[in-house]
């Protein structure tokens, strides 16, 4: 026997959407139903373990023979329900040397990440039985007591033999359709190092990380005595029956003079700039009833298995345009931060249960509550966290690949980029805290400064999301329509939210009563009323942290280097130097002359064209690849068109897929590349592509590569968390901080000239520090 390909019917009471399959296996009904397989490409056979069929002995050998190939859609499922068949221990699982997930291999061509998405764009003869849904209903999950089922909790194979032989068929057909699924992609093979990448991920899911569980208990209970409060606290100023009820508050609202269409935490914060104080104290009531930091503390307490570790967080491959890592059940990429200076005290009284201290001394406790979120995880006893990530890893990766020396040879000498960046622009030594220092901050707004991913930019053809801006939309800039040089992806940042608009806090923004643009977050800070241009998006929270999120900016936007995103004028970045740039970033105001202006941009351009040059080179890579159906190759990255497929081959060795490419006419009379992926709605669709969005996807993806090395580097720790480019590892503390960074910030050996750094520190819970 090779290989084996394997699916489960499975029966257990525990919800697997909210707890995952650890959990689900823990619970003491859990018991698999339906064993079907096949051996080296023979007939599907399936055993009714239900009725009392055994599974034969070289089957129940074979499993835990890691020579022996095991292939399964969601392989991680099957593996770790048949670790409970088996007997082992709780916390122990089958290795997943040997496993191949479909899933996984679909995922690195860009196909859907279901079995019935696959088959349906793939075509199949032989499809996953759409009826399955409503038998998995039937026999896999509790049902409710009735009069007519005799009051049963459960149904079972006598209740319904029809069903049951239906059933059968279902999971017998589930093989064959994987089986085919396979056949159809074997001539796309996923390398032998994107199998060890993924034994590693599954190692630290099976490892889990320790979580506090009083911590977690005590918090849930805060924030139901917290919404009992606030719920009192608006039944008295309103008389309503229900005031979390958006229609009864609503109406409520509307006798008061106040009429909204919505509710959500956008309309209430635009509404309460103007309302009333007395409405105003209700309408701050229904915004802290409305945070749902509980639900963070809900999904740990659904996850956590019988030694009190979380499982199964972290889905591999998850992002299928890039391969990326994404996050389940507690979903650990979106945690709030923690921007508290007594953390620890905080924690403690919350641990504790002190209820009235807590209230008293923060007076949000929703928002107390979603700020230690984080501290819920932590290191068994004895031990430590050591958190470490990458310094400005795809600002590295988009110079190395780009070759931009100046900021290659910055990053070797441990120099700041935000001075380099001064320096490059203002032809001056910049230093932080010494000579032009003050030149520093200009330096940082070209190098930071960007605007979150959704927030909707006014063009010539409508309101378009940021990263959706294409080479020929002509935007708004406040007094006309105006050309743009491009679009910059500008990768993951902290981002802030103030008055409708969301972005980091050193993006220039324009106020009302000044006529050069400054800091957004200084203006946040300082509440002051933006520009506002057209009708702009519902005000958020008056001034609140979102965490981290995609960002871009837009090159050299008209003459005054501005346009209008989410109905407010901002700057753009002045990336590329330009007189109006430099002009509003204060060039005159320091010292510099207007005649000096045009040299200095023509200097600039000409020390940093290669980052924009390279957005066009993939671009045109892609083109060629497409249209002449052959290869292309520009800055270490090979394209290739290949049965259907668009193939961009990393430095790495891995490749980005893209289905059924090819090139389209844009509404603007230009040439545009298109593939089918699943886009925004979650649907499989057509969507537009062209060099600046390829190479983002590039960028990411290298940056992905480097982590998957790091985590090679240091798979002999215990990596417990991933967390976009910060890896936590749970260890002893005589473990040296500065031993770990220095492994985790190797280069791999297919990236030459990329010089990494990672930087960390040292907790007793995972906190961001």
């Amino acid at each position: 026997m090779k290989e084996l390909c394997i699916d489960l019917e499975t029966y257990s009471s525990v919800d697997i959407g909210k707890s995952g399959v650890y959990r689900y296996s823990e619970s003491p009904d859990f018991e698999i139903l339906l064993f079907a397989c096949s051996i080296d490409g023979q007939p599907v056979q399936v055993y009714d373990l239900a009725c009392g069929e055994k599974v034969p002995d070289e089957i129940l050998k074979a499993l835990t023979d890691e020579k022996v190939i095991k292939h399964s859609y969601n392989a991680s499922f099957e593996r770790i329900c048949l670790s409970r068949y088996l007997g082992l221990p709780s916390g122990t699982y089958l290795s997943p040397e040997g496993w191949r997930c479909d899933m996984v291999w679909a995922a690195t061509l860009g196909l859907p990440q279901s079995l019935e998405g696959v088959g349906t764009v793939l075509g199949l003869e032989k499809k996953k039985l759409t009826e399955g849904k409503d038998l998995i209903r039937y026999f896999c999950k509790p049902c409710a007591p009735t009069l007519s089922n005799g009051g049963r909790t459960r149904n079972l194979p006598r209740h319904a033999p029809d069903k049951w032989e239906m059933f059968k068929c279902y999971n017998l057909r589930d093989v064959e359709t994987e089986m085919e699924i396979q056949r159809r992609l074997s001539k796309y093979p996923v390398p032998d190092f994107m199998w060890e990448e993924y034994i590693i991920d599954q190692e630290i899911n099976d490892r889990g990380v320790l979580v506090d569980m009083e911590l977690v208990h005590q918090a849930i209970c805060m924030d139901a005595r917290s919404r009992e409060e606030l719920i009192t606290a608006m039944k008295e100023f309103t008389a309503l029956e229900n005031p979390n009820s958006v229609q009864q508050m609503k109406d409520w609202l509307a006798v008061n003079g106040l009429m909204t269409e919505s509710l959500d935490k956008k309309a209430v914060a635009e509404l309460m700039k103007n309302a009333p104080p007395e409405l105003c104290r209700v309408l701050s009531l229904r915004q802290q009833l409305a945070k749902s930091a509980v639900k963070k503390y809900q999904a740990m307490q659904n996850a956590v298995c019988a030694d009190n570790r979380a499982r199964g967080l972290f889905r591999f491959y998850g992002a299928n345009r890039t391969g990326r890592f994404s996050s389940k059940i507690v979903q650990l990429q979106n945690l709030a931060r923690n921007s508290m200076s007594d953390l620890d005290q905080a924690r403690a009284l919350v641990r504790s249960g002190y209820y009235d201290a807590v209230s008293m001394l923060y007076e949000d406790v929703p928002d107390t509550l979603s700020q230690l979120v984080r501290t819920a995880f932590i290191p068994p006893k004895g031990k430590l966290f050591y958190v470490a990530d990458f310094s400005a890893i795809e600002a590295r990766v988009i110079a190395w690949l780009a070759g931009e020396k100046w900021r290659m040879e910055l990053f070797k000498n441990g120099g700041d980029i935000y001075c380099m960046s001064a320096s490059q622009m203002f032809k001056v030594p910049v230093e932080k805290h010494g000579v032009n220092g003050h030149l520093r901050q200009k330096g940082k707004i070209a190098e930071l400064a960007c605007i979150a991913a959704g927030e909707l930019v006014h063009t010539r053809r409508g309101m378009v999301a940021i990263e959706e801006i294409r080479p020929n939309d002509l935007l708004w800039d406040g007094e006309s329509w105006v050309h743009h040089e491009g679009l910059l992806f500008r990768g993951l940042k902290e981002v802030i939210s103030y008055d409708g608009l969301t972005a980091t806090g050193d993006h220039q923004v324009y106020v009302k009563g000044r006529t050069e643009p400054m800091p957004f977050g200084d203006a946040a800070y300082d509440k002051l009323p933006l520009v506002r241009v057209g009708r702009p998006r519902a005000s958020s929270d008056p001034f609140r942290c979102c965490g981290v999120m995609p960002v871009y900016d837009i090159l050299n936007a008209g003459p005054h280097h501005r346009f209008a995103v989410s109905g407010h004028l901002v700057h753009n970045c002045g990336y590329g130097g330009g007189v109006g740039a430099l002009t509003a970033m204060g060039a005159l105001e320091m010292g510099l002359k207007e005649e000096e202006l045009q040299p200095l941009v023509t200097a600039w351009r000409n020390s940093n064209p290669n980052i924009v040059k390279f957005w066009w080179a993939v671009d045109n890579a892609v083109m060629t690849a497409i249209t002449e159906r052959t290869s292309a190759e520009t800055h270490g990255l090979k394209f290739a068109r290949k049965s259907g497929m668009l193939f961009i081959t990393l430095p790495s060795g891995r490749k980005l897929a893209y289905v059924k490419p090819r090139i389209g006419m844009n509404q603007f009379g230009g040439e545009s590349v298109t593939y089918e992926g699943v886009g925004t709605a979650k649907r499989w669709e057509r969507i537009e592509s062209y060099g600046p969005k390829f190479v983002e996807n590039i960028v990411q993806a290298i940056s992905r590569d480097i982590l998957c090395y790091a985590m090679q580097t240091l798979r002999h720790c215990s990596i417990v968390m991933h967390i976009h480019d910060e890896l936590v590892i749970e260890a002893d503390p005589r473990v040296s901080l500065e031993a770990l960074c220095e492994q985790m910030g190797r280069t791999p050996p297919w990236a030459k000239g990329l010089i990494l750094q990672a930087a960390g520190y040292v907790t007793e819970f995972y906190k961001k520090d």
